[in-house]
């Protein structure tokens, strides 16, 4: 039942993003139902229903007007999720795609605030200081290297997407202690042996195959200085919101392709083994719901 239930919700949202104006119509169809059965005195019943159908259709309409000022994502059938240079240049063609698609949120107010919690969050969890050279794996837009930045030494931001790079070059104009770079595959080849107090990514994790999570592990190992701390988060699969998200999408594309971005959850187990074999010690995980959090030490 509740399968067919979802199919038949399925079709009628298909239908009205093909045909936006029916929610209109209905709306407006309705109301003048309404008026014509209260003017010819057609009884209560017919204006009680005639009414309720009103509140109906317009419900609709208004879910509807909000669904469609969200951003529509291509699908990129055509692209592998692995090909991530390609899939997030694709994303994101203007900055405010880029910063929705890397963040979930619209506008830079909303951009900052979003930051906060992910800086407070890491001030916490491995005590970033004014001397500490930092590394950001999957940067983005600048989200949190913006607020991060004024706080410790020097803020590098690694991407692979060129468009997130460029959106971020704009935003992190005025700081004169960060640093951008292009990556061109998966790990850090960029980056010599031991350049860094502390690695850390967010909101990036869930974004790729569990085998590039683990070559980001190893190689932000590589890369920390001795006694240098990386911290990693990702959508709990555990969590509340992390399970619904992962059922809605199993239900989104069952008989479907997915598309390369779809979202895939970690949990503390999974991330604790990728730190734990590389090589870290005081392995640690935190729940920060919807997020997991595992954070460790570079042993001397």
């Amino acid at each position: 039942m509740a399968e067919a239930n979802w199919h038949i919700l399925a079709a009628a949202s298909l239908l009205v993003r093909r045909h936006r104006w029916l929610p209109v119509a209905a709306t407006l169809t309705s109301g003048l139902a309404v008026t014509i059965a209260v003017a010819a005195h057609l009884g209560r019943s017919v204006a009680l229903a005639a009414t309720a159908v009103l509140v109906v259709t317009s419900y609709v309409w208004g879910y509807s007007t909000r669904a469609f000022k969200q951003t529509r994502w291509p699908s990129l059938d055509h692209l592998h999720r692995r090909q991530y240079a390609e899939v997030w240049d694709a994303l994101t063609p203007s900055a405010k795609q880029a910063t929705e698609a890397a963040s979930g949120v619209q506008g830079e107010g909303e951009l900052r605030r979003s930051a906060m919690k992910s800086l407070h969050d890491l001030l916490e969890l491995v005590s970033i200081g004014a001397q500490d050279e930092v590394l950001e794996i999957g940067c983005g837009v600048g989200r949190v290297g913006l607020v991060l930045a004024p706080l410790c030494r020097l803020w590098t931001g690694a991407d692979i997407s060129a468009n997130m790079l460029a959106y971020a070059s704009r935003r992190l104009r005025d700081v004169n202690n960060v640093r951008l770079v292009k990556l061109h595959r998966v790990g850090l080849e960029d980056f010599t042996d031991s350049s860094f107090h502390v690695v850390y990514t967010t909101d990036m994790f869930e974004h790729l195959d569990e085998m590039d999570r683990w070559r980001y592990v190893e190689e932000a190992f590589r890369v920390l200085r001795s006694g240098g701390r990386i911290y990693i988060d990702s959508i709990d699969l555990e969590s509340d919101a992390g399970w619904a998200s992962f059922v809605n999408d199993g239900k989104k594309y069952q008989g479907f392709a997915r598309t390369p971005y779809v979202l895939r959850p970690s949990t503390a187990a999974e991330l604790m083994a990728y730190v734990k074999r590389a090589g870290f010690t005081q392995v640690q995980s935190h729940r920060r719901p919807p997020l997991i959090v595992v954070t460790a030490v570079k042993p001397a």
